[in-house]
């Protein structure tokens, strides 16, 4: 049986791969599916580097993951720069 954070840890390895595959959603915002599961990654490429923003299932309305993540990225903007520790 496939659990959940394996199916987290390979998505994370092909991510650090090639995370420029994966299907724009939103703006800049990418997702990548978390099989045999129906949630997704969101994640945002800056720079270098590969920052997630949200796990959310896949019967989430679109709506409201987009609202998700532009609330996300508002919040965060005041705060520091993405890419940036």
């Amino acid at each position: 049986m496939v659990d959940f954070i394996s199916a987290i840890s390979r998505a994370e390895a092909h991510l650090r791969r090639t995370p420029r595959i994966y299907q724009v959603v939103r703006h800049d915002i990418r997702r990548v599916h978390l099989k045999p599961f129906r949630y997704g990654l969101h994640f945002r490429i800056v720079s270098d580097r590969v920052i997630v923003i949200a796990c959310q299932h896949s019967s989430r309305s679109p709506r409201s993951i987009a609202r998700f993540v532009a609330t996300a990225l508002t919040e965060r903007r005041g705060k520091f720069r993405l890419g940036t520790t």
